[in-house]
């Protein structure tokens, strides 16, 4: 009996420590995935993230969960593939290991707490399988495959002109509505629409049509926008933040289409054009009676913290809270839909989650980004 309570007990400490050490790998997996998107030839990086997985994939080996390693084998796969110059590293590829790793530590974590798997035994073979051919094939069948284990791992990814609304969870009812219009959102946040606000909203539909990759982003950045001020207790007026939202990029619209859909980096002729929006919105804006909050909101939604934003330079005690809010959703609606149109395929929940908290005190006020990932949590449940 004694001996068994030994046992029971080292067991025990072997899994806590041994979850430590996962947390602590799985983290710097996530900041290499991010830092080799944005510098896919550092060898240095990928060696370093393949050194990682693998060690991740040895320790679940040796207390006992030899049952997810598979899924790991999986992303090795892809990465040995990408250090032997068979596959280039992409955005799809990044979302493929960021979300094998995501669900790798959701498997741990259930496992741990003897909960029931994400997955099946039966999807997990699939996906690993999937998974693997990103690897191997020709474009289309890695294409294929990436798609499917997409699907399997983050289905809010796939997108289709015919994928019906998909119901937000119980949890997020009270402070999000699902595909709602912008008027319904003024509804659900008590904002009564004057005739000032009527005119913002109806500038949002020619201006969505303007660009391919605007559809839908004013209710999006909207809806997130007001629960965010609301689960702070509303320290910005949110009339005033949703007048903010529907106008901020109202300039955006008069800009050339190949400035816009440019996919190669600005030249200073080009980023000088694009950095005006924020101070020619600010006059139409503040020209309105009644919307000078707004107007600034507006203003400084591209300040950043550290005070190299602009159109001023202002540092995080400069800027206004509406515009510290705008400033995360703006970056949030960016990085989840940066290719939804071309591919039918968004970014990863929580890659776009990732990247807030990567520039929290940076780019983003560290509060703020605290009361967004409160406000983000309650759609991941």
């Amino acid at each position: 009996m004694a001996t068994k309570m030994h046992d029971d007990e080292f067991q025990r400490d072997l899994m806590e420590d041994f979850f430590l050490d996962f947390q602590e790998a799985h983290q710097h997996c996530e900041n290499a995935l991010i830092d080799l998107e944005h510098d896919p030839a550092n060898n240095t990086l990928l060696n370093d993230l393949f050194r990682s997985v693998h060690t991740i994939k040895g320790n679940l080996i040796y207390v006992g969960l030899r049952e997810l390693s598979p899924l790991l084998q999986s992303v090795e796969d892809i990465l040995d593939a990408i250090r032997n110059d068979q596959l280039a590293y992409d955005t799809f590829l990044s979302d493929v290991i960021l979300m094998a790793m995501d669900t790798t530590h959701r498997m741990v974590l259930a496992k741990l707490e003897q909960q029931a798997p994400p997955l099946t035994e039966s999807a997990l073979n699939t996906l690993c399988q999937h998974i693997s051919q990103t690897a191997a094939g020709d474009e289309p069948t890695r294409q294929q495959a990436i798609r499917a284990a997409l699907g399997i791992m983050a289905p809010d990814t796939i997108t289709s002109r015919d994928q019906k609304p998909k119901p937000l969870p119980a949890s997020a009812s009270k402070t999000l509505l699902a595909h709602a219009d912008c008027l319904e959102i003024l509804k659900q946040f008590s904002i009564e629409p004057n005739d000032d606000l009527l005119f913002f909203n109806k500038l949002s539909t020619p201006l969505e049509e303007r660009s391919q990759y605007w559809k839908g982003r004013t209710a999006r950045i909207l809806q997130l926008s007001l629960a965010m001020n609301r689960h702070a207790g509303e320290p910005v007026e949110p009339a005033q933040l949703a007048g903010a939202v529907f106008m901020h990029d109202v300039a955006m619209a008069f800009l050339p289409l190949h400035v816009l859909h440019k996919t190669t980096p600005l030249n200073a002729e080009e980023t000088s054009l694009l950095r005006s929006h924020t101070q020619q919105a600010f006059t139409l804006v503040s020209a309105m009676k009644d919307w000078e909050q707004a107007s600034y909101i507006v203003l400084e939604h591209h300040e950043r913290e550290d005070g190299k934003g602009y159109p001023a330079g202002l540092n995080g005690q400069h800027i206004c809270p509406g515009a510290k809010i705008l400033a995360i959703i703006d970056a949030f609606e960016a990085r989840t839909h940066e290719r939804a149109y071309s591919t039918n395929l968004k970014r990863p929940f929580v890659r776009a989650v990732l990247e807030i908290n990567r520039c929290s005190g940076t780019h983003f006020d560290p509060n703020w980004v605290n009361v967004f990932n409160e406000v983000a949590r309650t759609l991941q449940q």
